[in-house]
């Protein structure tokens, strides 16, 4: 695999990414018929449409955490900022594959889904006002919170849907009705913005990071 030298183009990358699966989404939104009747071949019923757009967040999700770990290395071997600032490095790794090994340290794997443990990361490899803390510091709310979405998509045990009940209350500032499922909740307009849905908002605070992330 060719080794990836420059953070812009992961930043690119990453971004080309989370406007093709938001055109995706606008593609299915003109599908999507609602209320009564049977749904033609040519539209979406409404549990193919849940069923879509929690696969639209997870790879959203998937893609944000490889990003973020293609990013940190650069930063850990001493690569520029998209601007050309240097970000103080800890380490002196030979390579990406070094890179990675001194961070995992005795850890099975790296993950990068959990804010408070990225902070932490950057705050032990990286000098002080590093973009990866700016940019997980500022997003960290919603953050957390899309973890707990992606979880309860990706798990399906007692804590994931536990925690995401309390997401789903805490997002739309009132217990609802009845408890959706997480692709019915993406679609939910968010009362912060009131005109968007739950799904482009999140694609919105990745793209943000990813905007601080490239610095």
């Amino acid at each position: 695999m060719r080794e990836r030298r420059k953070v812009a183009a992961v930043v690119n990358d990453f971004l080309s990414e989370v406007d093709g699966l938001l055109r995706l989404d606008a593609l299915n939104q003109k599908r999507y018929r609602t209320g009564r009747g049977r749904p033609n071949a040519s539209q979406l019923t409404k549990g193919q449409m849940c069923l879509i757009t929690e696969g639209i967040f997870t790879r959203a999700f998937s893609s944000y955490e490889l990003f973020l770990e293609d990013a940190f290395i650069l930063y850990v071997r001493g690569r520029p900022t998209q601007s050309g600032r240097i970000v103080e490095s800890y380490l002196r790794p030979r390579n990406t594959t070094h890179a990675r090994e001194m961070i995992k340290s005795q850890m099975t794997f790296l993950e990068w889904n959990s804010p408070d443990n990225v902070i932490e990361r950057a705050d032990t490899y990286l000098g002080d006002n590093n973009p990866v803390k700016l940019a997980i510091s500022t997003n960290r709310a919603r953050l957390s919170i899309m973890r707990k979405v992606r979880n309860a998509i990706a798990h399906r045990s007692t804590q994931a849907r536990t925690q995401f009940a309390s997401v789903v209350t805490q997002e739309l500032m009132a217990p609802p009705l009845m408890m959706p499922s997480p692709g019915e909740f993406l679609l939910m307009t968010d009362p912060r913005s009131r005109t968007s849905y739950f799904l482009v908002e999140y694609m919105s605070v990745l793209k943000s990071v990813a905007v601080i992330v490239a610095g």
